[in-house]
């Protein structure tokens, strides 16, 4: 590489001052402008949270499909909605034969007459096989309606609710009801169906499965140690709503030793629960497929 002659490296550098102190004099006559150094103030950045995002969306679904059910029919409740997507099912409650203003409602028998004598019934047996959308007789398409015990209210330690299972040859999808239920029967669909979302009016309610067991109605000591009907454990519903302190504790030991397997969700005597009932294919009116569910969260919306 040639040397830089001494004589040239001076003038680059006399040249480099020149230039320098031209820009200096620009500069204060106002012909150059600086950038502003920018206000000390913060500024704040909106950040939306994808997560965040997706549940005022989900929220807002969850309002519409209240309010659009609810204008279909005072008596609607609520939706049950399997995370998983195995059942989502909207369920009413009558909570007598008679509506609050007085009149009978119109229901009918499992052979579609309409009773007009209500001394025997109750409020469960005005949507069994009644669509709650309609008000009419359906056996087939809809099995009736999913309905909530006539005895609950939403603030009681066990919500009750009923939905028909239907044969293959009227449901051949295995959808409608709580048909799906059946899959619970098995321990391997366990894991993917375990969490349900309960849509009520102002509240959200999040719940696992804890314990599914089969309840045989031909058995006696069924009905004395697995009363799932129960809307508060330690009262007897149906005996003059007696306190009965030690009955739950002794729920959750007759349901764990019955269950059809071991989910590894423990039930306390703190804890509140919706119990889903409907039939075992095949055994309609003698064997009955009981998930109890645990209330893990609530959430006004």
């Amino acid at each position: 590489m040639n040397k830089v002659n001494k004589k040239t490296l001076f003038g680059l550098i006399v040249s480099f001052l020149a230039i320098l102190a031209s820009i200096f004099v620009l500069i204060q006559a106002g012909v150059i402008n600086l950038p502003q150094k920018a206000d000390s103030q913060p500024v704040e950045e909106v950040i939306v949270d994808d997560d965040e995002e997706k549940l005022r969306k989900q929220l807002e679904e969850y309002r519409q499909l209240y309010d659009e059910n609810k204008a279909i029919n005072e008596d609607y409740v609520g939706d049950i909605i399997f995370d998983s997507g195995l059942i989502k099912v909207s369920f009413v409650q009558a909570k007598s034969v008679y509506k609050e203003d007085g009149t009978m409602y119109t229901f009918y028998t499992e052979d579609g007459k309409q009773v007009t004598d209500p001394g025997d019934y109750t409020g469960n047996d005005v949507y069994i096989w009644t669509y709650w959308k309609t008000g009419e007789y359906d056996y087939n398409d809809n099995g009736g309606s999913t309905f909530m015990d006539y005895r609950n209210n939403l603030a009681d330690q066990n919500l009750i609710v009923y939905g028909h299972h239907f044969s293959v040859w009227n449901d051949e999808t295995r959808t409608k009801a709580f048909t799906p239920l059946e899959q619970l029967l098995e321990q391997e669909n366990y894991a993917a169906n375990r969490y349900v979302t309960l849509v009520l009016q102002n509240e959200i309610r999040k719940y696992e499965i804890a314990v599914v067991y089969e309840f045989n109605a031909t058995r006696e000591e069924d009905y004395i140690d697995l009363q799932y009907w129960r809307t508060n454990y330690n009262y007897d519903d149906y005996d003059g709503n007696a306190y009965d302190p030690d009955y739950y504790k002794n729920y959750i030991a007759a349901i764990k030793k019955a269950q059809m397997y071991e989910t590894g969700v423990e039930l306390s005597e703190n804890d509140q629960t919706l119990t889903l009932q409907t039939c075992i294919g095949g055994h309609a009116g003698e064997l009955f497929e009981i998930v109890v569910l645990r209330q893990i969260s609530s959430q006004s919306y």
